[in-house]
């Protein structure tokens, strides 16, 4: 039998994340997958984890210390022996029917390249993620919160898998009401935590682009928009669902290079969203606004200066105008 799926699972110092895990991933009710684990050189009980659940599961264990996440996601599909890749996080918990859920709807619709589903994410943890911080502040901060979705996101902010004009992304596969959506729901992109696609159309665009630097921020958007423009649909189904225990441990403290990540940002705007037309000019530059005073509040609040860098991210990202025009033309 053919290998159906590989499981590329992306790890650094987030042991206890792991062991959850790939115990919910012996719980499968399908079993023909791989599993590979790249680790970033981690040096706390990983290599234990690892060993144990070696015993229930194929696994593959890779190591790659390079800091880019582009590259280090990239190792994981080369390295990949099955039909289908997906990449999910290491602080992710799969539901039980996960895996035979996306071989049956993918092997049922071969025009469908790849497909994601819901990444819950429970309200206490939400907080921890940039974007949703808003919803749980008072006063002027939480007017932003609500500019935000009515303008950035054309009140968009339970919708899932769509990129708005400005360059925002919809956030509703981690809020509870995406496990309401009936059937497959044409989409944008995956979500970068839980994310399969047909490992022969990723070697065909040549995988992940190492343009995106250090945490690879929108290099899975990138990636999946690629495939998707060969002429396949992306999908979303909410019987791909996950639990995403978001986790702060491991390369989650890289997310302050805020220059590195306008950088990413401008380059995956520029290469796929923008279109020389006044409302996208409008919102994007607004967008870019919003983004910089946020850079500000980051630092004042974490009293951190290096927040700030996402100014000079902003400057440098700039040079991606002329790539647009490239493309475009």
């Amino acid at each position: 039998m053919n290998l159906k799926l590989s499981i590329i699972i992306c790890t650094f110092n987030r042991a206890e994340n792991l062991n959850k895990c790939l115990s919910a991933i012996t719980e499968q009710s399908f079993t023909n997958f791989e599993v590979i684990v790249v680790d970033g050189g981690s040096d706390d009980r990983t290599n234990e984890v690892i060993d144990k659940f070696s015993k229930k599961l194929s696994i593959k264990k890779v190591v790659d210390t390079r800091k880019e996440l582009a590259r280090v996601r990239d190792r994981g599909w080369q390295e990949a022996k099955g039909e289908l890749v997906v990449w999910i996080d290491d602080d992710v918990v799969v539901s039980q029917d996960w895996a035979r859920s996306i071989v049956e709807i993918l092997d049922k619709h071969p025009n469908i390249a790849g497909i994601s589903g819901p990444t819950i994410v429970k309200k206490e943890l939400l907080k921890k993620r940039d974007v949703f911080s808003f919803y749980h502040k008072k006063g002027l901060v939480a007017l932003f919160g609500k500019f935000w979705n009515w303008f950035f996101l054309e009140n968009g902010k339970h919708e899932v898998g769509r990129i708005f004009k400005s360059g925002a992304w919809s956030p509703g596969s981690n809020f509870p009401q995406s496990l309401e959506i009936k059937g497959l729901k044409n989409v944008d992109y995956l979500e970068a935590c839980n994310m399969t696609l047909r490992r022969k159309l990723v070697k065909q665009v040549n995988g992940f682009d190492y343009g995106y630097k250090e945490v690879g921020e929108w290099s899975e958007l990138d990636l999946c928009i690629r495939v998707k423009n060969l002429g396949y649909n992306l999908v979303f189904s909410s019987r791909v669902m996950v639990n995403h225990n978001i986790s702060q441990a491991g390369v989650y403290p890289r997310r302050k290079q805020a220059k590195q990540r306008m950088e990413n940002f401008f380059k995956f705007y520029f290469t796929h969203i923008f279109k020389p037309q006044l409302n996208y000019i409008f919102k994007f530059s607004s967008y870019i606004l919003f983004l910089n005073t946020y850079w500000l509040y980051k630092a004042i609040t974490m009293k951190n200066l290096n927040w700030l860098s996402g100014w000079t991210g902003t400057i440098t990202g700039l040079k991606f105008i002329k790539r647009a025009k490239q493309i475009k033309t």
